[in-house]
């Protein structure tokens, strides 16, 4: 299922990148969609770690939280 989730996006994200570091326009839209997507692949991640307990996979996900939240204000979203 992942791998279909990562497909579906990857146009997408292609684009986003090839924008971002192309010198190309990119909207707010995708810059939120994309940050969205990076902040639920992260916690996915996290969260079928088998090797964490149940507290640092919450403190690993409020740590990343925290600096996408930044992210999110130095860009203005």
């Amino acid at each position: 299922m992942h791998q279909f989730e990562m497909a579906a996006h990857s146009q997408g994200t292609a684009q986003f990148l090839f924008n971002l570091f192309g010198g190309g326009f990119i909207t707010k839209d995708q810059a939120k969609e994309t940050l969205e997507f990076c902040i639920a692949k992260m916690k996915r991640d996290i969260e079928s770690n088998p090797n964490l307990s149940r507290e640092q996979k919450d403190h690993e996900i409020a740590m990343r939280e925290s600096w996408f939240n930044a992210l999110r204000i130095s860009m203005g979203l």
